[in-house]
């Protein structure tokens, strides 16, 4: 083995290693959170977990807004070899800044949607706290760039934990809606804590790896994420933009029972996204061997399969499952829920194909794909949420994510060799089929692959 494939080989096992850590984190982490949604669902009843969803998913915009899509940039810096401590600290005290004005931005949202002796406004206030405490979030860009997956997961899952743990004792003692805000902004902090704790050990032994702030070093990290904060802003409005609309455009039970539905499908669409982010290094590793234009069926074909077959597995168990557990008030769920899981199929197809834009040197289309896709959502929310409620939103949001995950792939020229692709995976099981007895064929030939 030469030198250059054994560096090859090295890192392709690193970060085999660093993908499963974040895929275990991101289930038990999703998990836990999902199991704890449903309990405060439960406790609150429709109208009061709506209004809390819809608070939360108002800040979550604004959030992702203050993040100014600094990550990848930082990244980038800090891969080759930049002083964290100056880098990083001017990206918290940026971040910091940015959170302060968002904050400030989303609780005048609030007055205005909902006027300001609106409960609305109150738990806004509280919850956006949060936009500010995550400033330090930023540091776990140290981490992938020193391809250290572990520490960052073990630190958020630990602060996941004990946030959970509040938000079970505010259900125990009966603290209601305004103790359950201000566990949101607790995440946070904790989180925060959490990563600069772990930065602090890591980096001990760095040159420059302290703290400290630098308004030329803001400056220029402003700049560098600029072309970012369009796709960071787009990726945030697209997952909140439904739940916002209906707190907006419809009443709080009907948020409540939408946002049941919801909670289930974000345990549901992590399954296409393990899938592609299980295949993808090895989509990269085909694509450098055979050309840009020799992506496998099998990865769309995988990726849609493994979705089809979990919502319809998740459409079963939401039917036997969610009137036992959830009692009457909540019976319209299971309607909703059955038109909201097919959007996992557009989720499945979008990032497959954002993947394959990453894997071919396209993802500067993403930020353009991912915009259409919000003004398309916002456009369907807007004439479906008034006529149809949460059943609307459900609606909206499963013809959004596949007219923009699938259908846009047609009418962009250069995600036309992807839209055939997607297309035909829509029906895979003879190619899958095809390609199993191929594989067992190989491993059963004198000489095959152990």
């Amino acid at each position: 083995m030469t030198a250059q494939a054994a560096s090859m080989h090295i890192v392709s096992r690193r970060a085999l290693m660093g993908s499963s850590i974040l895929v275990v984190e991101s289930i038990l982490r999703l998990g836990l959170v999902a199991a704890v949604s449903l309990w405060i669902a439960h406790e609150l009843g429709p109208a009061r977990f709506g209004l809390l969803n819809h608070v939360s998913a108002l800040v979550a915009v604004f959030l992702w807004a203050a993040m100014l899509g600094l990550e990848t940039p930082l990244t980038a810096r800090l891969a080759h070899s930049a002083p964290s401590g100056l880098l990083l600290g001017s990206a918290i005290a940026l971040r910091l800044l940015t959170g302060l004005l968002g904050a400030a931005v989303v609780i005048a949202a609030a007055v205005l949607l909902h006027g300001p002796a609106d409960e609305a406004v109150l738990l806004t206030a509280i919850v956006a706290l949060s936009v500010p405490l995550s400033a330090p979030f930023v540091v776990d860009a140290f981490f992938k760039a020193r391809g250290d997956a572990l520490a960052p997961a073990v630190a958020r899952l630990v602060a996941t934990l004990l946030s959970c743990a509040a938000k079970v004792a505010c259900l125990l003692l009966g603290g209601g809606l305004v103790a359950l805000a201000w566990t949101v902004a607790l995440e946070a902090l904790l989180v925060s804590v959490a990563l600069l704790v772990a930065y602090r050990q890591r980096a001990a032994a760095e040159p420059g790896g302290p703290l400290r702030v630098q308004r030329a070093q803001m400056a220029a990290l402003l700049r560098e994420c600029g072309p970012y904060l369009v796709a960071a802003l787009a990726a945030g409005a697209y997952m909140k933009v439904d739940v916002v609309m209906l707190g907006v455009l419809a009443s709080d039970e009907q948020t409540g029972l939408y946002s049941l539905s919801q909670k289930l499908c974000e345990v549901l669409y992590l399954v296409p996204v393990i899938v592609v982010d299980v295949l993808f290094p090895a989509l990269v590793r085909h694509q450098a061997l055979h050309g840009q234009g020799a992506t496998p069926q099998v990865f769309f074909d995988l990726t849609f399969a493994t979705a089809l077959l979990a919502t319809l597995l998740a459409i079963v168990c939401v039917v036997l499952a969610l009137p036992a557990l959830f009692g009457e008030p909540y019976r319209p769920t299971v309607g909703i829920f059955l038109l909201h899981a097919w959007a996992c199929l557009g989720i499945a197809l979008n990032h497959a194909r954002f993947k394959w834009m990453a894997a071919t040197g396209r993802e500067a289309l993403a930020p353009a794909v991912a915009f259409g896709g919000v003004l398309l959502a916002l456009l369907l929310h807007a004439l479906l949420i008034p006529a149809h409620g949460a059943f609307g939103a459900a609606l909206g949001t499963v013809l959004a994510y596949l007219v923009s995950g699938w259908l846009v792939s047609y009418a962009v020229p250069a995600l036309r060799p992807v839209a055939a692709m997607q297309t035909r995976a829509l029906w895979p099981w003879g190619r899958l089929w095809a390609e199993w007895n191929r594989r067992r064929a190989a491993v059963a030939a004198p000489g095959g692959p152990a």
